[in-house]
C-alpha cells in the first residue's frame, strides 16, 4: 500500500467541510460493504454431488444434431 497516497487522501478528507466528509464516508463505506453473495453460506458438498450427477441417467434425445440446432429446438414455434 502506498502510505504517501493514503496520507494525502486523509489530508484531503480532513480539509472537507463536515457535510462533505459525511457524504464521502457514506460513499466509501458503500464501496466496502459486502455484497449479498459474500454473505451467503457456501454450497454444501451434498449439493455439489447432486449437481455433478445431473445427466448421469439422462435419456438420449431423438432430435438430429442437438448441439447445432439447440436454439431452434428450444425457441422455434412448434406450429411452423
Amino acid at each position: 500500500m502506498n502510505t504517501q497516497l493514503v496520507n494525502s487522501i486523509v489530508q484531503v478528507f480532513q480539509a472537507l467541510p463536515p457535510a462533505e466528509q459525511k457524504l464521502l464516508m457514506e460513499r466509501l463505506n458503500s464501496c466496502f460493504t459486502p455484497t449479498p453473495s459474500e454473505n451467503e453460506e457456501p454450497i454444501s458438498e451434498a449439493a455439489w454431488e447432486v449437481w455433478r450427477s445431473l445427466g448421469d441417467d439422462a435419456v438420449e434425445g431423438k432430435l438430429e444434431n442437438p448441439s447445432i440446432n439447440h436454439d431452434r429446438y428450444l425457441y422455434s414455434n412448434p406450429h411452423e
